[in-house]
């Protein structure tokens, strides 16, 4: 796969001005909320390959639902490791989610975990797939490849200042941390600011709502809208309740810095996850069912340029306009 890169650069913005944002939004969403700026801990005793989340932050945003979807680009897949050379971050620690490249799953379909030390070569990446009986298994995932669509969050893997979030019980509608994330500092900061985040939450108690994709053959139904570029129906394999005990790879962002034309992926933001108590729980976040007992321990870092790649979308709606 070619690879076509744009870029743009978020606001720069301080991590007091962050958490602030933060503590006065989720508060809104949450029962228990404290906010503040700490020397983050040894993300190696959380199973990450590395000390810290710091240096160099940047994020991606790769590909989009045509390439997962459109039977046209089905099997399309990326190499995150090439496009870090290509944009100036070789030597990180990739942290995020994304599809599963199928050709190294022989032919199947799964939910890839990113967790990745591109400068010491260790890998804690997972992927998600579904067995025989629709249940989730989960299995590391010594590849560099994802399918047509990731959002990963660079840095150099280093010790520094970071967000850390402690959340317990939520009081609000939003049940989506993430989600509740973006929108205290959508409503707080600057109108039109453009931020973004990535980082490593725990829920530490609580149950979820995840998702894995199934396999193309197992979908029995037209789904997907290629009109409109995206999916119209459910087709993915729900898990709920599950959980506690579940580690997210997330990264979000408030709003396109350029303005919408990087198209960037439309729910603002992705995290996926996985159990560090030894089950095969695993796939995409989607948000807590236990309200009453849900309850986060996150380290966030701020991002400063966001790189899109192979932005489908806009190839798709050029290829119209020439017809």
């Amino acid at each position: 796969m070619e690879l076509t890169i744009e870029k743009a650069k978020f606001h720069q913005i301080s991590l007091k001005q962050v958490s602030e944002a933060l503590k006065k939004g989720l508060s809104k969403n949450y029962i228990e909320v404290d906010v503040s700026i700490v020397e983050c801990p040894d993300l190696r005793k959380w199973d990450c390959p590395a000390e810290g989340i710091s240096g160099n932050q940047r994020i991606i945003d790769v590909g989009g639902e045509p390439y997962m979807h459109d039977k046209r680009f089905i099997g399309t897949e990326f190499d995150y490791e090439e496009i870090a050379t290509r944009i100036g971050s070789e030597k990180s620690y990739a942290l995020g989610a994304g599809s599963g490249a199928m050709s190294c799953l022989e032919g199947h379909c799964g939910e890839l975990i990113i967790n990745e030390n591109l400068i010491t070569n260790e890998s804690k990446s997972i992927i998600a797939q579904i067995d025989e009986n629709k249940k989730c298994k989960s299995t590391s995932y010594n590849h560099r490849k994802h399918g047509g669509l990731g959002n990963i969050y660079y840095s150099e893997g280093k010790k520094g200042d970071v967000i850390k979030i402690k959340i317990k019980g939520r009081s609000g509608e939003q049940g989506s941390l993430p989600q509740s994330m973006r929108t205290a500092l959508i409503e707080n900061l600057q109108t039109n600011f453009s931020v973004a985040l990535g980082g490593v939450f725990r829920i530490l108690n609580g149950k979820i709502k995840s998702h894995v994709q199934p396999d193309y053959a197992d979908i029995k139904h037209e789904y997907y809208d290629p009109k409109q570029m995206k999916c119209v129906k459910d087709f993915l394999q729900f898990y709920e309740p599950i959980g506690p005990h579940f580690q997210c790879y997330s990264v979000l962002w408030t709003n396109d810095p350029s303005g919408g034309k990087l198209d960037l992926r439309e729910s603002g933001e992705h995290t996926h996850f996985h159990s560090y108590k030894g089950t095969q729980d695993a796939g995409h976040y989607h948000f807590d069912v236990t309200p009453n007992e849900i309850e986060y321990e996150c380290y966030f870092n701020t991002a400063e340029e966001v790189h899109r790649v192979n932005n489908i979308y806009k190839e798709l709606k050029n290829t119209k306009k020439k017809l």
